[in-house]
C-alpha cells in the first residue's frame, strides 16, 4: 500500500547533526584510589606504603631498589623513586612510580604511581594510587583490574570511607543489620560509591562468580555490600520504593543519598536479575564497575596528594654543576689515582644525571598526552554544557508557557464549577530510570508502535552515568511517536510526518522537540554502503518480503559525546501494519563525521 505521507528532502550539514570526525584522545588515567590513613598508622606510613609496594614488585618478579633515583629494572620496567622533606629533616612526602612498556605487544605504555603524604598540622595523610594507560597508536585503551598493590595497602592499612571499612571482601548484611546499611547508604562524609548486591531467590553458582568480578574490579573505589535473601524484605521497607532492590538485583548508590527522594532514587543505577542472568550482558563486572571508575577518575584529588613538593630537575642540575666545579678545582698535587677517582665520580654523576633527564624526558612526553586528552574532554565538557543549558533554556520557557496555559484553564473549570476537575492532577506514569526498566513496560504501554529493536543494545546505554536521562528521553519520544500513530491510524488520521505532527502540535497529544526528529539522513550516509546497510533494520515481512528496510528516520537523545543515542524508526501508518516501526535505539550510528 503505497504511503501517503510526503517525502522529505535530504538535509545539509548542520551543527548537532553529526558527531566529530577528529579522533578522540583517551583521557590516560584509567583508576584511581584516594585512601585516607588514621592519625594512629601515619607515623609508620612511609615504611607501611614502601613495604606494600616492594611486595607488589616481588610478586611480579621485579628486584626491589626503593633508594632515591630512577632504576632500570628490566628493559620494559622503570622504577622511580622520589622522596620529599620538610626543613626540619621529617619526611613529607613519597612517589613510587613503576612504568612498563608494552609496545613490542603493541598495548602501549602502564603507569603506576604510589603517591603518599602527610600534613602533620592537620593530622591529614593519604596514600594515592594512580593506574595509567598509554595505548599505542591506532589502539584503544583497556579497563583493567585494580592493581594488586591496592589490596596490599588495604590489607596493611586501617583505610575507611565515611563509616565504613573499605576492604577487599564484600560485607554482609542480615537482617538485624540493615540499619547499619542504611546508615552507611545516607551518611554525608561517604565520598565514594556503595554497590549492594542482593542474593538472588535460589542458590546461583553464576550470580556468585559474577559477585567475585565485582569485588575485584572495585578494591579501593567502592564499598560492596552483599544483602541475604532473608534481609531482602526488610531492606525495601528502610529504604523505600525509590532506593530498593529486589533479590538477584545490583544498584550501585553515588554518595549523597537522600531515602524517599523520586529524584534522587534516579541516580543510582539499578541492574535487574534477569538483565544480570541475560547470556547476551556479557563482562558485567567490568560494566559495573564504570561507575565507580568514573567517579574515582573525576573527583579531584586532595591537595596533599596533587601538589606535593617533590624535587624537579633543578636537582639534577645542581649536581651536575657540583660535579663541575669538583673536576674544575685544582690543587696541583693531584695523583693520576686521585684523578681517576674524580673523574669516576663525576661520570657517575653525569651517566645518574642523564639517566632522570631521560626518564623525565619520557615523563614529559607522557605528560603532553595527558594534557591532549584533558583538553579533549574539556572541549566536550563545553560541548556538553552548552548544549545543556539550551535545553535548559528551552524547557523552562516550554514550562512557563505551559504553566500559564495551565493557571489559565484552572481558573476557567473553577469558574465552571468544576474546580475539582481543575486541581486534581492526572495520572501519569513516572519515567522509567533505565533501559532495562523501559524494556520491560514498552510492550504494554505503546499500542500503536511495533517495536523490532534490539533490547539488548538499548540496555547496553544503561552504563553511561547519562543513562537514566536518555532512558527518560526515549520514554518521551516513544510516547510522542505512539500518538503520532494513534493519530495517523486510518483515513482520516493526521497526514504528514512525524516532523509534521511534532510541529503541529495536535491538541492532547503527545510530540517531541522538532529541533531534535530528523526524518531522513545526509546524501552522503545514504549513498554509503557500510552507513546504509546499519540503517537497514529490521521490519515485519509484511511490510518488505526482506524483513528488513533502510531506517533514515531517526530521533536525537543527545547531540554531544561519542555515544549520542538515537531512536531510528519507520513509518508504516498507511501501510500493512498501520503503525510507527521502532527499529533501533542506541548510540549514534556511524556516518561520515563519526570515528
Amino acid at each position: 500500500m503505497p504511503s501517503r505521507k510526503p517525502t522529505p528532502k535530504a538535509p545539509r550539514w548542520g551543527r548537532g547533526e553529526f558527531v566529530r570526525d577528529e579522533p578522540r584522545a583517551e583521557n590516560p588515567l584509567v583508576y584511581r584510589a584516594v585512601l585516607p590513613i588514621p592519625d594512629d598508622e601515619q607515623e609508620q606510613m612511609f615504611a607501611g606504603a614502601r613495604s606494600c609496594f616492594t611486595s607488589w614488585l616481588e610478586s611480579k618478579g621485579l628486584a626491589t631498589h626503593l633508594s632515591s633515583g630512577v632504576h632500570r629494572l628490566t628493559e620494559t620496567y622503570t622504577l622511580t623513586v622520589t622522596d620529599s622533606y620538610d626543613t626540619d629533616g621529617h619526611q613529607t612526602a613519597l612517589r613510587l612510580r613503576l612504568r612498563e612498556s608494552k609496545e613490542d605487544r603493541h598495548e602501549g605504555t602502564w603507569q603506576t604511581t604510589l603517591t603518599s603524604a602527610v600534613d602533620r598540622a592537620s593530622n591529614t595523610a593519604y596514600v594515592g594510587v594512580d593506574l595509567e594507560h598509554y595505548p599505542s597508536p591506532g589502539r584503544r585503551q583497556v579497563t583493567p583490574v585494580p592493581p594488586r598493590l591496592v589490596r596490599e595497602i588495604l590489607d596493611h592499612f586501617t583505610v575507611s570511607d565515611g563509616t565504613i571499612r573499605l576492604t577487599t571482601a564484600p560485607h554482609l548484611v542480615r537482617s538485624d543489620s540493615v540499619g547499619l546499611l542504611t546508615s552507611a547508604l545516607t551518611d554525608p562524609t561517604r565520598g565514594l560509591p556503595l554497590v549492594l548486591v542482593a542474593e538472588p531467590p535460589n542458590d546461583d553458582a553464576t550470580w556468585e562468580k559474577l559477585l567475585t568480578g565485582v569485588v575485584r574490579n572495585l578494591v579501593g573505589i567502592a564499598s560492596v555490600f552483599r544483602l541475604e535473601r532473608e534481609a531482602v524484605p526488610a531492606f525495601r521497607e528502610a529504604a523505600g520504593d525509590r532506593h530498593d532492590v529486589f533479590p538477584g538485583q545490583i544498584r550501585t548508590y553515588l554518595p549523597g543519598v537522600a531515602l524517599g527522594s523520586a529524584e534522587d532514587g534516579r541516580r543510582h543505577r539499578l541492574l535487574t536479575y534477569r538483565r544480570l542472568s541475560d547470556p547476551k550482558f556479557r563482562n558485567a563486572d567490568i560494566r559495573i564497575s564504570r561507575y565507580p571508575r568514573q567517579h574515582a577518575v573525576t573527583t579531584p584529588q586532595p591537595a596533599l596528594l596533587a601538589e606535593p613538593a617533590f624535587p624537579g630537575i633543578e636537582e639534577v642540575l645542581k649536581d651536575l654543576r657540583a660535579a663541575r666545579s669538583q673536576t674544575a678545582e685544582s690543587s696541583g698535587n693531584e695523583t693520576v689515582d686521585s684523578l681517576r677517582a674524580q673523574l669516576s665520580t663525576a661520570n657517575e654523576t653525569i651517566d645518574k644525571a642523564l639517566e632522570e633527564l631521560s626518564e623525565a624526558a619520557s615523563a614529559r612526553d607522557l605528560a603532553e598526552r595527558s594534557r591532549r586528552a584533558l583538553d579533549e574532554q574539556l572541549r566536550e565538557a563545553t560541548d556538553r554544557y552548552e548544549d545543556e543549558i539550551a535545553d535548559h533554556d528551552a524547557t523552562q520557557a516550554q514550562l512557563s508557557a505551559l504553566r500559564h496555559q495551565v493557571a489559565v484553564l484552572q481558573q476557567r473549570l473553577v469558574e465552571a464549577g468544576r474546580a475539582e476537575d481543575a486541581y486534581t492532577p492526572p495520572a501519569e506514569e513516572p519515567a522509567p530510570m533505565s533501559f532495562a526498566e523501559l524494556n520491560e513496560r514498552v510492550q504494554e504501554r505503546m499500542q500503536h508502535l511495533v517495536l523490532t529493536y534490539d533490547t539488548s543494545k538499548a540496555e547496553d546505554l544503561d552504563d553511561d552515568i547519562k543513562s537514566s536521562t536518555w532512558a527518560s528521553k526515549v520514554w518521551d519520544a516513544l510516547l510522542a511517536l505512539d500518538s503520532y500513530g494513534a493519530c495517523s491510524g486510518g483515513e482520516q488520521g493526521f497526514d504528514g510526518t512525524f516532523r509534521d505532527f511534532c510541529e503541529a502540535s495536535p491538541q492532547g497529544m503527545r510530540t517531541y522537540p522538532v529541533t531534535r526528529v530528523a526524518m531522513v539522513e545526509s546524501e552522503s550516509v545514504r549513498s554509503d554502503k557500510k552507513f546504509r546497510q546499519q540503517r537497514m533494520l529490521p521490519v515485519p515481512s509484511e511490510v518488505d518480503a526482506s524483513g528488513k528496510v533502510f531506517m533514515e528516520a531517526h530521533i536525537k537523545i543527545d547531540s554531544k559525546g561519542r555515544i549520542a543515542p538515537r531512536v531510528h524508526f519507520y513509518d508504516d501508518t498507511a501501510g500493512a501494519t498501520g503503525k510507527v516501526i521502532v527499529g533501533y535505539i542506541g548510540p549514534h550510528l556511524s556516518n561520515t563525521r563519526t570515528n
